[in-house]
Order: structure tokens, then C-alpha cells, then sequence
């Protein structure tokens, strides 16, 4: 039985980031499964715990592109996020290293905690505001670079703020 299973609650609308995130659930549940078994025998776990961070980096930098992109109004605070916790994972990351029987309870809670209250509270808004952006009916990933919805024949405008405090 997975860790996280995933639900329709976690989307944001934004294909590309869903797909993001749906990869970051598979990857923790690989560590929580390694967790279960004490599998962390040549390498396997560190290869997972490398690419679990791996790709929140790059998750990350895609999700921060958007935002400075569309005009965001809540990217620093968002970004700061980010931030915090690729420091945090680099810190178990670090102490795994130095102690391969130091995979704990404790730290896969951790990473599932964060990764759910970040997608469905901190992520949510963003969704919402680049769905706001984005024409009915097409994918808000999909919206051209620098066209906003309503915008015809690559006609752009500006970002229209929205507070989503």
C-alpha cells in the first residue's frame, strides 16, 4: 500500500505541474517503501533520495519560471518555500549520508507532511491564479508565453492582479 495515494484533490489544473507533482508522490512513496523494507542496502535508497531532490529542484525552477512569467503576486513568499525546504531535504539528504540507518520515520513524515500541505495550500493558489489566466476549455500549462486569457490573435495584455491570500 502506497504512503500517499493520489486523489483528485491534489490537482492543480496546470498539467504539467500535476504531472510534477504526481512524479514527487511516486518518488516518496519508493522511499517510504524502502523505508518498510530497511532497504537501504548499495545505494538504492540514496539513489532515491538523490532523485527525489533532484527533482523538486527541478520542479521547483519550473513553477518559479511561471511565476515570474504570468506576474504572480505571491512568488517570493512561495519561492521562499521552495527554498526552505530543499534545504531541509538537503539536511536529512546530508545526515543520510553520514549515517545510512538514519532513513527515519520521522523524515519520511516530513517529506510527505510537506509535500501535501504544500500542494493542496501554497500550490493551490497558484493554480487558481494561473487557471484565472488561462482560456476555458485548454490547459493552463498549455497558454502561450506572455498571452494572458482573453487575449485573440496573440494580441497580449497585462497580468491582472488578483489577491489570493
Amino acid at each position: 500500500m502506497p504512503f500517499v495515494e493520489w486523489e483528485e484533490r491534489y490537482l492543480l489544473g496546470v498539467e504539467q505541474f500535476d504531472d510534477h507533482h504526481k512524479h514527487l508522490v511516486d518518488l516518496l512513496n519508493k522511499v517510504y517503501g524502502m523505508f518498510l523494507l530497511h532497504d537501504v542496502a548499495e545505494g538504492k535508497l540514496q539513489e532515491i533520495l538523490d532523485s527525489l531532490a533532484d527533482y523538486a529542484t527541478y520542479h521547483f525552477a519550473q513553477e518559479e519560471s511561471w511565476m515570474r512569467e504570468v506576474g504572480y503576486p505571491k512568488q517570493e513568499e512561495h519561492i521562499l518555500e521552495h527554498k526552505r525546504f530543499i534545504y531541509k531535504l538537503y539536511e536529512l539528504n546530508k545526515q543520510f549520508h553520514e549515517d545510512k540507518s538514519y532513513l527515519t520515520l520521522e523524515l519520511v513524515s516530513f517529506l510527505r507532511r510537506w509535500l501535501l500541505e504544500h500542494i493542496m495550500s501554497v500550490d493551490a493558489k497558484y493554480g487558481v491564479f494561473i487557471r484565472r489566466l488561462s482560456p476555458p476549455g485548454r490547459d493552463a500549462g498549455s497558454r502561450e508565453p506572455g498571452t494572458t486569457a482573453g487575449t485573440q490573435n496573440g494580441e497580449k495584455r497585462p497580468n491582472e492582479i488578483v489577491d489570493f491570500t
